[in-house]
């Protein structure tokens, strides 16, 4: 959501920044992952970036039909913790490819 906001802010249209939003996330997950040694998240069938996508995508949205910033923060927010905290608890993953 931050990536978003910045990006915004920067005056990037909705989408780009969007998709800026989810890429922030993402790299930073994958910066983590460096420091710690660990094999980076991504390369697992975990739902970690849909969660950063619904998060980002639905702070865009709830910006853009005028919602203030703080509100759609805190719901988007609160959107794509509670996919990746169900993700994680369930043991929810994004499909494999099967040959």
């Amino acid at each position: 959501m931050f990536g978003t906001w910045k990006s915004l802010t920067l005056g990037v249209p909705l989408l780009p920044a969007m998709m800026m939003g989810v890429i922030t996330a993402c790299v930073g997950g994958i910066i983590r992952d460096v420091l710690a040694g660990e094999p980076s998240i991504l390369l697992k069938p975990e739902i970690y970036v849909t969660a950063a996508a619904l998060a980002a995508g639905l702070f865009g949205s709830l910006l853009w039909v005028g919602l203030p910033i703080l509100p759609a923060a805190i719901i988007s927010a609160c959107a794509g913790f509670t996919l990746r905290a169900m993700a994680i608890l369930k043991g929810w993953a994004i499909p494999a490819y099967k040959n």
